[in-house]
């Protein structure tokens, strides 16, 4: 939230500096223009005013001026019209005759192109020329030149909007038309900085409630998923459609893409407290299960030892085959460690060859069959090909379906079935075939099954007395037909059975 509201008050300091330089801007471009404009107005309503006057002035035979005389005229002039400032120059721009105090003079010589300019023809306007009352301020003027016996000897050049006419204008800027334009001008600059700034925190909401929904999930540890998309979408929908309207893609990408990933972090965090559970259970299983053959080994060894002598033959023999069963039961759980340990490392190579599904089944199902008769467990293989040849590690292959069919038989009570079928898959029935195995057993619920094929994990009915497996058995499964690029799946109703099933490409008949 810190981030996202920093972030909106550094523009709004940003956009309110940038109002205060445009106002600024523009309250000089309205001045600018609107002097601009009152002084080509006033310059074309005197364009013609120094022609009319020019013949009033007074000037010897010889062409000199008469500098008293003209002092009068101007003062004249000057009382019907205290906004103009009237003076005499030479050809060379050099102030002969005027008629104000000598202090308020500032410059003695005028730059005389802009007047020579203005008595060629129409001037663009407004056109500006020095003030004699200023070194650095030029005001708009009209000019004659002033002739004697057909010789240019001088300019009449007046000054339109003298001292008078500059303290009267200051004072009408402050006048109503003036402040009304300001106003105007001022409170169109706040409304659309009002809507810059409305505009810039709808755009920025999306961000705040991203942060907080962030932040939240950070102080949840990451457990608590934020509120959905399709929530956000319902409530703006109905509350907030012009702000829904205006929200960029690229922020609705980042909420969306967020949401995905904080889905994917709630999932990974539940599965990986889940493996760690299923590491800690399937620790205390092995240290007992591989403790129980070591403890009975040692116990049966260490009774020979004692009773040697006086135990019979038959006993010694006894005693021997179980330490030896014991031994083997605990050899095998070490090899599916080993085993297993390899398949991950990718340790483990193909030896691949073809053979005939039908006829590996047919072996399986005379090495199987004893151990489902002891459970009373019905075992039938359906086989049904015309083209039974496959490509692949026959051994490894084989491997997996005996697992499986084990499995199968461990978890289905007596009386059940257990079934293995190889038919043409389904999709596609002439390039493959559906390996399935099957039985009438306690099923998987929904909850274990996305934990099946991880390495050292039980299902709940695994807990169940018959079951000695160490929960690697499927795991072992499925990375050994991960090596021929074969999915093992598994379609499963709890109390009601289960099927695990592959499909294994056909090799083409030559």
């Amino acid at each position: 939230m810190k981030i996202t509201h920093s972030l909106y008050r550094r523009i709004s300091i940003v956009l309110l500096a940038v109002f205060l330089v445009m106002a600024v801007l523009l309250a000089w471009l309205f001045e600018q223009s609107s002097q601009s404009i009152q002084d080509e107005t006033s310059q074309r309503l005197h364009l013609k005013l120094a022609e009319h006057i020019v013949h009033d002035l007074s000037i010897d035979e010889d062409g000199s001026f008469n500098k008293e005389s003209i002092k009068k005229a101007f003062h004249m002039m000057m009382v019907l019209g205290p906004s103009i400032e009237l003076y005499v120059v030479d050809a060379q721009g050099k102030l002969l005759a005027y008629d104000a105090p000598e202090e308020k003079i500032k410059l003695r010589h005028i730059n005389i192109a802009p007047i020579q300019q203005f008595t060629r023809g129409e001037p663009e306007l407004p056109l500006l020329g020095d003030d004699p009352r200023s070194s650095t301020r030029m005001k708009i003027f009209s000019a004659a030149s002033i002739q004697h016996k057909d010789k240019m000897i001088g300019y009449l050049y007046i000054i339109i909007g003298g001292e008078n006419y500059d303290s009267i204008s200051t004072a009408l800027q402050l006048s109503k038309a003036w402040q009304i334009g300001l106003f105007g001008m001022g409170a169109a600059l706040l409304f659309l900085l009002a809507a810059s700034l409305l505009l810039f925190y709808a755009l920025t909401k999306p961000l705040r409630v991203l942060t907080l929904e962030i932040t939240a999930f950070e102080q949840s540890g990451f457990k608590q998923l934020p509120a959905s998309n399709k929530q956000q979408n319902a409530h703006s929908a109905t509350t907030h459609k012009t702000e829904r309207s205006i929200n960029s893609s690229e922020v609705s990408q980042l909420s969306s893409s967020f949401h995905h990933m904080a889905q994917q972090i709630v999932e990974l965090l539940e599965r990986l407290e889940k493996l760690d559970k299923v590491r800690k259970e399937f620790l205390a299983y092995v240290s007992h299960d591989l403790r129980t053959p070591l403890t009975g080994t040692t116990a049966y060894l260490e009774t020979l030892a004692l009773k040697f002598d006086s135990l019979e033959d038959s006993e010694k023999l006894d005693f021997i085959a179980k330490s030896q069963a014991n031994c083997l039961r605990l050899d095998s759980m070490i090899n599916e460690l080993f085993e297993l340990a390899r398949l991950d490392n990718n340790q483990v190579s193909l030896n691949s060859q073809s053979f005939s599904i039908e006829d590996s089944l047919s072996d399986l199902y005379a090495s199987l069959e004893g151990i489902a008769q002891k459970k009373h467990i019905q075992l039938k293989v359906q086989c049904e090909l015309e083209n039974s040849s496959v490509n692949g590690d026959i051994a490894k292959l084989e491997r997996v379906i005996q697992n499986l069919v084990e499995n199968a038989i461990h978890y289905t009570p007596d009386n059940g079935t257990v079934t293995i079928s190889a038919n043409a898959t389904p999709t596609n029935p002439t390039g493959s075939i559906r390996i399935a195995i099957s039985d009438t057993g306690q099923g998987i619920s929904e909850e274990d099954l996305p934990y099946i094929f991880e390495p050292y994990y039980r299902s709940k009915n695994a807990l169940e007395p018959y079951q000695k497996g160490t929960g690697l058995g499927l795991a072992i499964c499925q990375r050994l037909l991960a090596l021929h690029e074969i999915q093992l799946n598994v379609d499963s109703t709890l109390h009601q059975g289960t099927c695990f099933f592959f499909d294994i490409a056909v090799e083409a008949e030559i």
